[in-house]
């Protein structure tokens, strides 16, 4: 008998190659079928004929779900074209004094302003919780943060971020720089790729807690922030190039099949399915030292006590995670310059983009999709599906597409911490060149200034 795991074993096996199933499962089934003629036709023609059947059964459903699918993502095209979006940018405050955690209130309440939706509201009109873009690119060096979501978050969003930084200054982009940036495929040469966690569920990245950031933020100058060496590759790019960092996010309630919510979370099923191998692993370790099946019977009772410091870590990073609010998002990275001025270097500074938030046992945030599949000769000819995919990329980037249509596509869970992580704002003692911040620091007037006295003409 074939079993599941043989099928995700040989699917795996096809990964590694980059070979796409969809090429090698249709000429394969064809082959099988044609030996098994050639040695039972009798029992093909037997299952055909079985299958035709029962087809009163099982054609029904899988029609069904081949009209939902369709009908959802119908609904949910027509409701995209209805919105309004709008680009603002931030230039950072001149002194920043708080610590990500800042940032993670921003994100909290932007979760919680997430535009649920009733049952009928998301089969009937199509209506999903809203998405917002968090974007952090470079232009010729010169670094700007931006934030795309509805016109009408927008007066809340403002809200919020004046609320903790208030020296920051928000403007609307009239002209977005996806478009000024001018790309052509005839004039330009164009690398994007898309990025995935290494392991599902709760497990986190390094995060700025780990990084002991919300500890002591009135003295900036003895923190490391893992943001920097991200900020230090965006200004290093040259006039002529353009990098952009591209997180479309929206609020994560459950696990969802197109308008219907599980009872399942995967979310918490992979975190526990993690603390559970930790532990696991632990005992197996304690087992491993002696001999006796009395013994290795009480060195499993131990539980927590057989845990190393890494490990108990490693435990509370996940736990911690459970307790904390959660986003569906869509990572990308992008690389644009002029034909024939193409830098190797920055593909692979992309590739290993958040490298600063690694840590041995924890999440990573690895590429996946995009022109970062292409290994292999057999996976292009003649540059025919290079194109598509850079146009692709392009456009998706452009109209921040990820969820639902025109491209919907498996995201990845992140918690408002980890967010805040790789995208906050640095404080002042990060001095990177091109970082683009309010030119001068806003007091208020001394409590004690002397009040000045007007005489009207006449009196």
């Amino acid at each position: 008998m074939f079993l599941h795991h043989e099928a995700e074993g040989i699917s795996s096996w096809l990964d590694g190659w980059h070979v796409e199933p969809i090429a090698v499962v249709p000429p394969a089934m064809l082959l099988l079928t044609i030996v098994a003629l050639g040695v039972d036709p009798d029992a093909v023609s037997g299952t055909f004929a079985a299958l035709v059947a029962t087809s009163p059964l099982w054609l029904p459903v899988v029609l069904f779900i081949m009209f939902w699918k369709r009908w959802i993502h119908y609904l949910r095209y027509a409701f995209w074209f209805k919105q309004d979006f709008v680009l603002l940018h931030i230039e950072l405050p001149a002194v920043v004094e708080k610590s990500p955690l800042a940032m993670e209130v921003i994100l909290t309440g932007l979760w919680n302003n997430g535009s649920e939706t009733t049952f009928i509201q998301r089969i009937w009109k199509g209506q999903y919780r809203a998405v917002t873009t968090l974007e952090l690119v470079s232009n010729g060096g010169r670094i700007g943060y931006y934030i795309h979501l509805r016109r009408a978050w927008k007066q809340f969003m403002e809200a919020r971020i004046y609320g903790q930084f208030p020296e920051a200054q928000i403007t609307e982009v009239r002209e977005d720089y996806v478009t000024k940036a001018g790309y052509s495929p005839e004039t330009h040469d164009l690398w994007g790729t898309e990025y995935e966690k290494s392991q599902p569920g709760a497990v986190p990245i390094k995060t700025y807690i780990d990084w002991g950031l919300d500890k002591d933020p009135d003295k900036p100058e003895k923190q490391v922030d893992p943001i920097t060496n991200i900020l230090e590759f965006l200004a290093s790019i040259r006039p002529d190039e353009h990098v952009w960092i591209q997180i479309v996010m929206k609020a994560r309630k459950k696990d969802e099949w197109y308008g219907f919510y599980k009872t399942a979370d995967s979310y918490k099923e992979g975190g526990k399915a993690a603390i559970k191998k930790i532990f696991d692993d632990a005992v197996k370790r304690a087992q491993d030292r002696v001999e006796d099946p009395v013994q290795k019977q009480a060195a499993a009772g131990r539980g927590v006590q057989l845990l190393s410091t890494p490990e108990k870590d490693r435990i509370e990073a996940i736990e911690r995670n459970f307790n904390k609010l959660i986003f569906e998002c869509g990572f990308r990275g992008m690389y644009i310059v002029q034909k024939g001025k193409f830098d190797l270097s920055k593909v692979n500074n992309l590739v290993r983009l958040w490298d600063p938030f690694r840590a041995p046992d924890y999440n990573t945030i690895n590429v996946t999709r995009g022109m970062s599949i292409f290994d292999y000769p057999w996976q292009d000819w003649n540059d025919i599906r290079h194109k598509m995919v850079r146009k692709r990329m392009f456009f998706w980037y452009k109209h921040r597409a990820y969820f639902y249509v025109p491209y919907d596509q498996v995201p990845v869970a992140m918690t408002t911490e980890e967010l805040a992580s790789i995208w906050h704002f640095p404080s002042a003692a990060v001095k990177t060149p091109g970082l683009v911040r309010v030119a001068s620091r806003v007091g208020e007037a001394p409590p004690n200034l002397p009040t000045a006295q007007i005489t009207l003409p006449g009196h």
